[in-house]
């Protein structure tokens, strides 16, 4: 099992679209919240703590609203983490079950979280793989989905990139073309699933 991460930007999402292209079972944590976003009993957690202001016009979870409230308050951050972090672990056992007691087991299964390292689940994978892009690739990645001004702010809560790659088991440059990406985790596929 990886464990796909990285900092902003460097494109963990293409990464494990990447692997998923190649027919491996792949997990985002992002897409879990965004999932328990929409569960009613979250939604009413977080009007109770937070107010009303959370939520769109629809009625539903305003994520850029959320991340207003919570960014910056780490008291209010402790909170959302604490609510939504075991659930976030209940649908990865689940996840992974499902992955690994089929018939025909995936030879890899990929699970990306942007805070694997610092939320301290790195031991449930057998290899970590850390997504890297040089910082003016990231700067122009983010710019171009209007999340360049909150970055910095989101980055403050992860760990430095010597120190990530430092403690990954490998490394992935994904700082070129799609084609380039998709030959790069080919050969991490038959380097750990093939080999």
């Amino acid at each position: 099992m990886i464990g796909l991460t990285g900092a902003i930007g460097v494109g963990k999402s293409s990464v494990l679209a990447a692997f998923a292209l190649r027919g491996y079972p792949v997990l985002s944590a992002d897409a879990v919240v965004h999932d328990l976003y929409l569960r009613a009993s979250v939604r009413d957690q977080l009007v109770a703590q937070f107010g009303a202001d959370v939520l769109g016009a629809d009625g539903e979870v305003d994520r850029p609203a959320l991340a207003r409230r919570c960014f910056g308050d780490v008291e209010a951050l402790a909170w959302l983490e604490g609510l939504l972090h075991p659930l976030v672990f209940d649908q990865f056992a689940a996840w992974v079950e499902q992955c690994t007691t089929t018939a025909n087991p995936a030879a890899l299964v990929v699970y990306e979280s942007p805070l694997l390292f610092e939320a301290g689940q790195t031991d449930r994978f057998d290899r970590v793989l850390v997504v890297t892009a040089p910082e003016a690739t990231r700067r122009s990645r983010l710019e171009a989905r209007g999340q360049l001004a909150r970055a910095a702010e989101r980055e403050a809560r992860l760990w430095p990139a010597d120190r990530r790659q430092a403690a990954a088991d490998d490394l992935l440059d994904n700082a070129g073309t799609h084609e380039q990406l998709q030959e790069a985790v080919d050969g991490y596929i038959a380097r750990y699933a093939e080999g």
